[in-house]
């Protein structure tokens, strides 16, 4: 931090997603005590999954954590591109 002057209290993060740890992490290293509230009981995976572009993987090597979400992650082979209403393929 600029001033060195570390807060009392926490920053609150509203969510347990990618975002509200991203953020809570970037935070968190800079020295700001940090709570992050999710209302799931545990962090896990839910749903299918997401897909993050070549941008997400920048920032997440500014926030050090770049090489074990590339170990985690999952290349496809053949990038498609669906139409949401009617399920045929766009590209």
């Amino acid at each position: 931090m600029a001033n060195s002057v570390k807060p009392a209290l926490p920053v609150l993060i509203a969510g347990g997603g990618i975002g509200g740890l991203a953020a809570a992490l970037a935070l968190a290293r800079q020295g700001f005590p940090i709570k992050v509230l999710e209302q799931s009981a545990q962090i896990g995976e839910i749903g299918a999954g997401i897909q993050l572009g070549p941008n997400a993987f920048s920032a997440f090597d500014a926030l050090g954590i770049g090489e074990r979400a590339r170990s985690k992650a999952v290349y496809g082979s053949t990038p498609r591109l669906r139409s949401s209403r009617a399920a045929t393929p766009i590209t």
